[in-house]
């Protein structure tokens, strides 16, 4: 009897395709494959195998659906094994299901071969977790462009304050970023926009939610591309220049005891849309400076570490009384804070760009410098 495979070929990156993938690819008479799948992986194929080209990706025209199931069933009908090779996974917006259900409604066995899907492969291409204690729960993974004008509901996505991981939804990113703006998801949200992940040619835009759409459009990113909306955005790994032109100093305030990874999270979670490759230094306490966390941290990041007296912090504060004091670490130091007046003085004359956030033992004040030259006094 012949037989059949739904097969996932992965996000791009041809090495990313399963071994049981390939196995299959290898004795099938027929492959049917879709337009985003990596013309290196056709090499798998059996070198008399039939390659039938079927489109399929998002925003552009295809083959339909049902001609694609019917070209299924008359090879299968004629005695030829079929792969149907789709991009991602079948079951991740690639209508697998349906033709699952059409091929067993034949009374057709299938066997279904799961791929790396893009959600999760292209954020990792930036080093960028879906789900990161103390920042996202979870994840949903989400299309931006609903068939039969059937729009996701927006509003519900942003109250969950999990990740949204948006596929086919580069063509309606003004959409989908105003949409989410007016449910009430912060303006400043990091988000990462990823063209063609996992390939030589792969491109990434990062920027906050209302600047996301400017930046896409500037960039000229297209199709295919994903979407990444969330805290954990923030944690890219990249050398990417972003959207600040001046240097921005990095207040620190911890508790003792505190790791690399801590800080390290808490810190590109303030940065956000911009990266560490805007920072011209990090700021904290004199007697914070001697933590072996803080000290990996500037070395890892190639960063000079400017500290400053509790006399010095106190006059920041009889500077910019506006600033916010706390008791605790008054009792604690003698000083009224440490992330924020750290953060100003190192940029010298410059302006606090983001207020204290505290994250998981770590508190953090982001000040852009008037002056490209901050962070000397290390």
């Amino acid at each position: 009897m012949s037989r059949a495979w739904l097969i996932g070929a992965g996000p791009g990156d041809a090495e990313l395709m399963t071994v049981k993938a390939m196995r299959a690819l290898a004795v099938a008479d027929v492959v049917l494959v879709d337009d985003l799948v990596n013309p290196d992986i056709l090499e798998m194929a059996r070198a008399d195998a039939r390659i039938v080209h079927v489109g399929k990706r998002g925003g552009s025209l295809s083959t339909p659906q049902s001609e694609i199931i019917e070209l299924m069933l008359d090879h299968l009908r004629d005695g030829r094994s079929v792969a149907r090779l789709k991009g991602g996974d079948p079951f991740v917006f690639g209508r697998g299901g349906e033709e699952l259900a059409a091929l067993r409604a034949a009374g057709i066995d299938v066997e279904i071969i799961s791929g790396v899907t893009a959600g999760i492969a292209a954020p990792a291409t930036l080093g960028i977790p879906i789900t990161h204690r103390g920042m996202a729960q979870g994840a949903i993974f989400v299309t931006g462009h609903g068939a039969d004008d059937q729009e996701p509901d927006w509003g519900a996505l942003a109250a969950t304050g999990l990740t949204l991981i948006v596929y086919m939804g580069i063509r309606r990113v003004e959409d989908i970023a105003d949409a989410l703006l007016r449910a009430g998801m912060s303006d400043d949200t990091p988000c990462v926009a990823i063209e063609s992940a996992t390939l030589p040619t792969q491109r990434q835009v990062m920027a906050s939610l209302s600047a996301l759409p400017m930046q896409v459009r500037q960039a000229g990113l297209g199709s295919p591309s994903i979407l990444v909306i969330g805290r954990v955005a923030s944690l890219a790994w990249t050398s990417q220049p972003v959207t600040n032109e001046k240097p921005l100093t990095v207040g620190l305030g911890f508790r003792r005891g505190v790791t690399v990874e801590q800080i390290e999270t808490a810190v590109r979670t303030a940065l956000a849309p911009t990266t560490m490759a805007d920072v011209a230094c990090v700021a904290t306490a004199e007697t914070k400076a001697a933590e072996p966390a803080l000290a990996a941290f500037c070395e890892r990041h190639g960063l000079p570490l400017v500290t400053f007296s509790v006399p010095e912090i106190q006059a920041c504060f009889e500077r910019f009384p506006a600033l916010r004091r706390s008791p605790p670490v008054q009792a604690h130091i003698g000083a009224d804070g440490v992330c924020e007046p750290c953060a100003l003085l190192a940029a010298r004359n410059g302006n606090l760009i983001r207020e204290k956030q505290a994250l998981d033992g770590v508190t953090v004040a982001i000040a852009v410098s008037e002056n490209p030259t901050a962070g000397s006094n290390a």
